[in-house]
């Protein structure tokens, strides 16, 4: 009966996941998992969101206008980030904007696969909770006041 099950019967559904940051879609145990905490907290990742076509906008109006609006919304796009309870799963052509243990995030990775994209590393949920206020602030301040300056 047992072969006849496994012959005929219905497969394990596996996950599908595209990379969090460019969209691109994943194979079965590629990528990296971050939690939010390690997102917000990259001065690369908040240079390279704040200079991306959907945020450049409000990067330009910020530093060149002194814009209040725009950095209100610089503001709102880091809050957004900053309050993702799930995992980060992330590509290779990203993971170099993280000052992470890669083998460590790519192990988490594929336990996230494996489990049927039920997996959730350490310290998962929104960032607050898992940098102290200090480190949460600055990240919030950079995001806000000086991600992407070098460029505009």
């Amino acid at each position: 009966m047992s072969l006849l099950s496994n012959l005929f019967g219905k497969k394990k559904k596996q996950p599908k996941a595209k990379c969090a940051l460019s969209s691109t879609l994943l194979e079965f145990g590629e990528g990296y998992q971050l939690t939010t905490a390690q997102i917000v907290s990259s001065k690369k990742f908040w240079d390279h969101k704040m200079l991306e076509p959907e945020t450049m906008s409000y990067t330009t109006a910020h530093f060149k206008q002194n814009d209040p609006s725009a950095t209100q919304m610089r503001g709102i796009i880091f809050n957004k980030y900053a309050e993702e309870e799930k995992p980060w799963l992330i590509c290779e052509s990203y993971i170099h904007l993280f000052d992470v243990d890669q083998a460590k995030a790519q192990e988490y990775a594929k336990e996230w696969w494996s489990s049927g994209g039920s997996f959730a590393p350490p310290e998962s949920g929104v960032a607050k909770d898992h940098l102290d206020e200090q480190s949460f602030e600055e990240m919030k301040e950079y995001a806000t006041m000086s991600a992407g300056a070098e460029r505009v």
